[in-house]
C-alpha cells in the first residue's frame, strides 16, 4: 500500500524522510532485504546526513549487511561507507 502513496508532495523533507524510513522498517519486518536496501538508497538521495544519524536507518543498513544476499550486502556496505556508518 505504501508504494501507492506519493510522498514527494509532503510539505517538508523531514516528513518525507520519516515516511520513507517507516516504509523501510516495514520491509525489514517482512524480511524483504532488497526492498529495505532500495528504500535506504532513496533516503540517501533525500537526506544522506539524516540517514547517517538516524539509529533506525543505521540498524537497517547493518541488518541488510548481515542477513541480505551477497549482492545486497555489498551494496549496503557501500552505502554505509558513503554515509559514514563504517
Amino acid at each position: 500500500m505504501a508504494d501507492d502513496v506519493d510522498a514527494s508532495d509532503l510539505p517538508s523533507m523531514e516528513r518525507s524522510f520519516t515516511f520513507n524510513l517507516e516504509v523501510a522498517r516495514c520491509h525489514h519486518l517482512r524480511r524483504e532485504d532488497a526492498a529495505v536496501l532500495l528504500s535506504l538508497l532513496e533516503l540517501e538521495d533525500l537526506a544522506p546526513e539524516d540517514l547517517a544519524r538516524t539509529p533506525l536507518a543505521r540498524k537497517l543498513m547493518l541488518t541488510v549487511i548481515r542477513r541480505g544476499r551477497a549482492a545486497h550486502a555489498r551494496q549496503a556496505e557501500k552505502l554505509a561507507e558513503r554515509v559514514g556508518v563504517f
